[in-house]
């Protein structure tokens, strides 16, 4: 009797223990606050990102970006379990933003972050983008046909006015530049702004992996985790394929062409991104700098010399779908072996009207199609049904 009575006591007093979360609230607020209540038992576990991290506490979460451009500052986040206090604005630098969590309504302001939000069942909270000029994802593009997603402009030149009239709770950005970028001016205007630094990681999955970073808005960690999941479990198979190829059957793999406007050939590094995924394809990457992560301007005569004899040319050049166009470009072009066999690719075979290349889209959130494609190119044998996503051979004219 007296147990009982005492049950009723602490239960009447509120002393018992708050009852646990199953999932993350992935909609509406908390009602009854609880200090000692985890409001996130679902947690984003970051695997090969490197430029974000995230760190829970019971009631937010604090989500930092690392090295977004050149010479960028650290930038922080607090995301705020809505219906619950927010931490004291003196415990973070200068310059934190908050918000509330899960997110409203929001602006994309890059074509890459359109196919998470497609994933991630997001799609319905976008109200802006900054043109659907180049825009592949079909859901996305209707959108902004039926009027229900604005255009909100490029840069510093993003049209505020607009933009508080959306009243989005979230802009998700990028940065190359602060003195051009939109970020400032949105900052500047109290519009939270999210750096989106995904294009800074130099692995494939790790660019992949920022669907987490979204995901953490929403508080949608359990989502993301299982499609990140499949997407590195896809990635890993197709790379399996091609890690017991000899040496001597890796094709040399040239890749780009001669920019007459830059005065350069640009080859990237043994570790960059596109390095990384050339040999996890069973590639060569002719003239890579060993060890480096970012891309060289090299002279015609230098490529000529070091790349005239590849195996197989990814052209990756904007308006080239045939041999003739590349010759246009440039007549020594057609010197090459891989001009004169005939293996020359680019990975523009899924463009919208406008030239807008899915394969900087739906291609970075899903490497796994840009490996198969590739394992296709350099090794058809393993692959011999394969339907390109983005790749195509240019047309012999």
């Amino acid at each position: 009797m007296k147990s009982t009575l005492l049950a009723l006591f602490i239960f009447l007093t509120g002393l018992l223990p708050a009852a646990a979360q199953d999932e993350n609230l992935t909609a509406g607020c908390v009602e009854n606050f609880a200090a000692d209540v985890d409001y996130f038992p679902h947690k984003a576990e970051i695997i090969d990102a490197a430029k974000f991290t995230v760190e829970y506490f019971n009631n937010y979460k604090v989500v930092s970006v690392a090295d977004a451009f050149d010479g960028a500052p650290d930038f922080k986040y607090v995301l705020v379990q809505c219906g619950t206090p927010a931490p004291s604005l003196a415990d973070f630098p200068a310059g934190t933003q908050f918000i509330e969590a899960p997110a409203g309504d929001l602006i994309t302001l890059s074509t890459t972050q359109l196919p998470v939000l497609a994933q991630l069942g997001l799609l319905d909270r976008l109200v802006g983008v900054d043109s659907g000029f180049y825009i592949s994802t079909p859901e996305v593009v209707s959108l902004i046909e039926d009027g229900e997603v604005a255009e909100v402009g490029f840069g510093a030149e993003v049209n505020i006015e607009l933009v508080l009239e959306l009243e989005p709770q979230l802009v998700l950005s990028y940065g190359f530049n602060p003195a051009s970028d939109a970020h400032p001016v949105l900052m500047e205007a109290g519009i939270f702004t999210a750096l989106d630094a995904s294009w800074r990681e130099l692995s494939p999955l790790g660019r992949a992996e920022w669907l987490k970073f979204t995901a953490l808005f929403y508080n949608l960690e359990a989502r993301a985790a299982a499609l990140y999941d499949d997407i590195a479990a896809r990635y890993e198979a197709v790379k399996a394929s091609a890690a017991d190829i000899d040496a001597e059957d890796r094709p040399s793999v040239l890749i780009n062409s001669f920019l007459g406007y830059a005065d350069a050939w640009y080859i990237p590094g043994e570790d960059t991104y596109v390095g990384q995924l050339v040999r996890d394809a069973g590639g060569d990457l002719l003239l890579a700098e060993e060890g480096s992560a970012t891309s060289q301007g090299l002279s015609f005569e230098s490529v000529y010399e070091g790349g005239f004899n590849a195996e197989i040319w990814l052209v990756e050049t904007f308006g080239v779908n045939s041999s003739a166009d590349l010759l246009a470009l440039d007549s020594r072009f057609g010197d090459f072996a891989a001009f004169q066999a005939g293996d020359m690719w680019n990975n523009n075979r899924d463009e919208n009207a406008n030239g807008g290349n899915n394969y900087y889209e739906w291609g970075v959130t899903n490497p796994h199609l840009v490996l198969a494609d590739l394992l296709a190119i350099f090794h058809p044998d393993q692959m011999p049904n394969h339907e390109f996503a983005f790749y195509q051979r240019l047309a012999s004219e």
